[in-house]
């Protein structure tokens, strides 16, 4: 049996955040690790689909979660009994508030 894969969707913040991220990468380290990034990005984004909960619950509001996607950057997302809202993706250091 198949799981059920939940829609993703991604805000216009978000999107913005992974531009900016992919733009650093391919400047500072060039365009195949840039690439990788985004890749590992969108397998995240699956991984997500098939089990929503594989975050933590952030402190501030408990229906938003928080997944540490690597050493630098987390993702912050919403799950709903229908999809995945990809939030924000930000440097692991940034502090979490109610203005997503």
């Amino acid at each position: 049996m198949t799981p059920h894969l939940l829609n993703i969707l991604i805000t216009q913040k978000a999107d913005a955040d992974e531009a900016s991220i992919y733009q650093y990468i391919e400047r500072r380290f060039g365009t195949i690790y840039a690439h990788k990034f985004r890749s590992k990005l969108i397998a995240l984004f699956s991984k997500l689909a098939q089990m929503p909960t594989a975050g933590r619950a952030a402190k501030n509001d408990r229906s938003i979660r928080v997944f540490i996607f690597n050493r630098q950057n987390k993702v912050v997302y919403k799950a709903t009994e229908t999809e995945i809202i990809i939030i924000r993706i930000l440097h692991a250091k940034a502090k979490m508030s109610g203005n997503y």
